[in-house]
């Protein structure tokens, strides 16, 4: 991210990712992405600088990336969740090539679509179904933009649904809290649901502060 001084400019994707481990074989869903490395979400523990074979299959490219890396970190958010930095330690020369040009022409067009522009945002949220606000649960979130987020929940999640939301940002000490409405869910095997949520009521230092999280996240100046 911008605020850490990365060398290489990360970008969000959001799509499956298969890694291979011995005899293992796990989906997972990839956050953000560099030439140097990627971030994902699994449910499975990994060793640190345990070597894995991953395949990444990105709609806009011609052909999947195929790699080999370790995993320099973990930070375990449930029993069912698990934030993962994987650094490459062996891409080929073309698909480092595809990768690096789709990053740099994906950035090109933020400028031009800011107001639908979202940042990975790995936190822990805390939510309660308006139909039944007496019991609060928690879910994790993937990415953020001021309109909404993307989330990861162990319950099936309604369309429509309304939900009283808090969260925090990173290096934030007071949580932003919202209402939000389910506009999308997809059940997925690994036993959790993912799910867009729109925000429906959110102040606007909320906003603002969303805002300036997603630019210093992505290094870009509007």
């Amino acid at each position: 991210m911008a605020r850490e001084r990365r060398g290489f400019a990360r970008l969000y994707v959001g799509v499956e990712a298969v890694y291979k481990q011995a005899d293992k074989e796990n989906t997972v869903l990839v956050q953000d992405i560099s030439i140097s490395g990627v971030r994902f979400i699994s449910n499975e523990v990994l060793d640190q600088n345990s070597e894995v074979a991953f395949t990444l299959s990105i709609p806009d490219l011609p052909k999947s990336i195929s790699a080999k890396g370790k995993v320099i970190w973990q930070r375990r958010f449930s029993e069912s969740f698990c934030d993962t930095g994987l650094e490459f330690t062996h891409i080929d020369t073309d698909s480092l090539q595809m990768l690096s040009n789709y990053i740099k022409s994906a950035l090109g067009r933020v400028d031009e679509h800011r107001e639908f522009v979202r940042s990975n945002l790995s936190t822990m949220v805390t939510y309660k179904i308006l139909s039944n606000p007496d019991e609060e649960k928690r879910c994790i979130t993937v990415d953020v933009s001021p309109t909404g987020m993307k989330v990861f929940a162990k319950e099936l999640l309604k369309n429509e649904e309304s939900l009283e939301l808090s969260f925090n940002l990173p290096e934030e000490e007071e949580a932003i809290h919202a209402i939000g409405k389910v506009i999308w869910v997809k059940e997925r095997e690994e036993k959790f649901t993912e799910c867009g949520i729109e925000f429906t009521q959110i102040d606007i230092a909320s906003v603002n502060k969303i805002n300036h999280y997603v630019k210093q996240t992505l290094g870009i100046e509007w």
